[in-house]
């Protein structure tokens, strides 16, 4: 906040500048973001797990790579166009405190299912991570869109 030579800014002026220059960080840094993006990105996170149930023999694996490589890519391009290059925008970034305990819940959940399917072979665990995986994204995208807009 600029001031006069000779003159400060009295305590609340000051608050009120500091307030207003978060404000405009945050419409920056956290976008408005429409619903549709949170159930698309749900379902994709969702299907990165799904994928693990295809079979694994021959074309199988190659499948599955294939899969998760284009999954990765849709949603990395949804995620790219809609929040951090989006128009009047270049390459917005997130507070690493806010996005890394979403990505540790959504990365442990998936390495949590592949040890417990490669261990006791049960492959009804990547169901259950799709589901748990979903509904993190789901209730993030609410919170978000509740705080953001």
């Amino acid at each position: 906040m600029e001031t006069p030579a000779g003159h400060s800014p009295t305590p609340d002026e000051a608050r009120e500048a500091l307030r207003q220059l978060a404000a405009d960080e945050d419409a920056v840094r956290y976008p408005p973001i429409p619903a549709w993006f949170f159930l698309v990105q749900a379902a994709a996170v969702a299907g990165l797990f799904l994928v693990r149930l295809l079979p694994e023999s021959g074309a199988g694996r190659a499948t599955q790579l294939v899969a998760i490589l284009a999954i990765a890519l849709a949603t990395g391009g949804l995620g790219r166009k809609y929040w951090f290059d989006r128009d009047g925008v270049s390459w917005a970034t997130a507070r690493p405190r806010d996005l890394l305990p979403f990505l540790a819940v959504l990365c442990g959940s998936y390495a949590l299912c592949w040890v417990l399917a490669e261990t006791t072979g049960a492959t009804w665990v990547w169901i259950a991570g799709a589901v748990v995986a979903a509904a993190v994204v789901l209730v993030t995208g609410r919170s978000y869109r509740r705080e953001f807009g």
